[in-house]
């Protein structure tokens, strides 16, 4: 009924290259918010959302 799927090596090195990518972007930006000082995330906190309209 369902056929074996065969992975091959350049499709297995692919997903961990991939992984491997997705994990240090996620550390390097979990290191940088970690060490973002207090001044910076008030300021990031109160930046508007949208912009005012003249109207």
């Amino acid at each position: 009924m369902f056929h074996r799927i065969l992975v091959e090596d350049w499709q297995r090195a692919l997903t961990i290259a991939s992984f491997t990518l997705f994990f240090g972007v996620f550390l390097v930006t979990l290191l940088r918010v970690a060490r973002m000082q207090k001044k910076e995330v008030r300021r990031l906190e109160n930046l508007p959302l949208e912009q005012e309209s003249h109207e």
